[in-house]
């Protein structure tokens, strides 16, 4: 689903003939739907991977070491909206084009709302946007730009479990919290596109151990820790008194 289309021809509202707005975005304080504009098209195309490569003397071919361990890393991405208004006045279509492009520009990187994709979020900045008036349909279009982080982060950490949000194709239900009274093994899953940080949160006094070392902790919230949860299994041996919780977000290749 790197690059994807979408008309919104949403449905009549019971008991009136005006259409319903059904698909938009958010930024900051601007929401496409309810300030009337239409979602006519979006576009986000899978980001450039940053690649290393060397060159052997000799050698057939290349060296690739853009992958470290199973992350492949990438820049960010354009993901482009086109939006309308419709049937308005001359003098309402200049404000509205000088509104739209304030409550835009100015902001640095925001949280960016898509109703295509329940549960997740981009990260960027509105790098442009382009307006095209047309007098003789009484139509404003916008072509707005935003340079984001390359992958899609979801709205909730693992293990909330929204019913809403849950995509069974690409959905685990998980414990990331737990009661420890000696020693138990434990299992966190990662089912998003690459290694993520980890918010630590710990009552009682628990050594962690797994494939990145040791570490002891003691009641308190961790955010810099050796520890990240890389995609797939990550097995984990908890020891000591008290409770810890895992918080962290996947992010995913969309």
């Amino acid at each position: 689903m790197g690059q994807y289309s979408f008309i919104d021809t949403g449905p009549t509202a019971v008991g009136s003939n005006e259409a319903v707005i059904t698909e938009g975005l958010t930024f900051g304080e601007f929401e496409s739907a309810s300030q009337g504009w239409w979602l006519i098209d979006r576009q986000a195309p899978s980001p450039g991977e940053k690649t290393i490569t060397e060159t052997i003397p000799y050698s057939q071919g290349v060296l690739d070491f853009s992958i470290l361990g199973d992350d492949r890393f990438f820049n960010n991405r354009d993901v482009t909206y086109q939006i309308k208004k419709i049937n308005e006045d001359y003098a309402d279509r200049k404000v509205i084009e000088n509104m739209l492009k304030n409550k835009l520009m100015p902001l640095g990187i925001q949280v960016i709302k898509d109703t295509h994709d329940g549960g997740l979020h981009w990260l960027g900045k509105c790098k442009a946007v382009t307006v095209n008036d047309n007098a003789k349909n009484r139509t404003l279009s916008a072509t707005i730009v935003f340079d984001s982080y390359p992958f899609a982060i979801s709205e909730n950490p693992e293990a909330t479990d929204i019913w809403d949000e849950v995509f069974f194709p690409d959905w685990i239900f998980q414990n990331t919290s737990y009661t420890v009274n000696g020693t138990r093994s434990i299992n966190l899953m990662n089912i998003g596109a690459h290694t993520v940080d980890v918010e630590i949160i710990v009552t009682g006094s628990i050594t962690v151990t797994g494939a990145f070392g040791s570490m002891d902790l003691t009641a308190g919230t961790y955010t810099d820790t050796p520890l990240a949860i890389s995609r797939g299994d990550n097995a984990l041996t908890l020891k000591g008194n008290g409770t810890i919780e895992f918080k962290f977000y996947k992010e995913v290749m969309i």
